[in-house]
């Protein structure tokens, strides 16, 4: 069960750095939370901004059987939107892991996987969300909170509570499916297969025609040219 233990702490450099350097003796299904992160980081080592008011934590997951570590990534994702739902607020995901309302991240995720002798031995999923915190003045342009959307304040054990049911929902239901599992993830992405999108090609901005989507990256048809597009590389939406 995804949240059975629970580890709450004050402040972390990194809920991921915990798990990962305590994996071998915390159990499957573990949450480690911190109130605040002071060394907080996203996807390309990105920071991220972790003071008191957000969620911050990390979920440590063991797999049994060998299973590609963006699955959990997509259970995430997905369970996000889920949850967010719940609490009425609309959001879509920003291929292929961040948490869009109105164009705005509202939510992020940094999945880390541990390998020993090429054999999965365990997969880490930080989430980050904005809830009650101050977004700072430069990215307000683009960044939100869900106190910022709905104008109360939340309470994040009550969240958590929400997401953890959605995870161990969808667990159940799709570990065995993967694949209807990426069918709803690709559902609630904002961008789509047949699509225009813009992205950063050395030092300029090319578009080009979404022709498939994959987990790390995108195929594009650019000039009647296939090309092969990182999520870094794609362009806000």
């Amino acid at each position: 069960m995804i949240g059975e233990k629970v580890i709450w702490v004050a402040t972390l450099p990194s809920t991921n750095d915990f798990l990962k350097e305590n994996w071998q003796r915390l159990t499957h299904g573990t949450v480690v939370i911190a109130e605040q992160q002071t060394s907080g980081r996203g996807r390309y080592n990105r920071y991220w901004h972790s003071p008191e008011g957000g969620l911050w934590f990390s979920i440590l997951f063991k797999p049994r059987k060998q299973t590609k570590p963006t699955f959990f990534t997509k259970l995430c994702s997905v369970a996000i939107v889920r949850t967010l739902s719940f609490l009425k607020i609309d959001t879509q995901i920003k291929w292929p892991n961040d948490i869009y309302h109105q164009q705005k991240k509202l939510a992020g995720i940094l999945s880390e996987s541990v390998f020993e002798e090429n054999t999965l031995k365990a997969v880490i999923v930080g989430i980050g969300m904005n809830v009650n915190n101050d977004i700072p003045q430069e990215i307000k342009d683009k960044a939100i909170s869900l106190r910022e959307i709905s104008g109360k304040n939340y309470d994040l054990k009550t969240i958590l509570k929400i997401f953890l049911k959605h995870v161990n929902q969808l667990l159940k239901r799709y570990s065995n499916k993967p694949e209807a599992l990426t069918r709803i993830w690709k559902g609630l992405l904002i961008q789509k297969e047949g699509e225009q999108v813009s992205f950063k090609s050395n030092d300029s901005v090319r578009s080009g025609k979404i022709l498939k989507i994959q987990d790390d990256h995108m195929i594009l048809s650019v000039d009647g040219e296939q090309i092969q597009v990182s999520s870094l590389e794609i362009l806000e939406p």
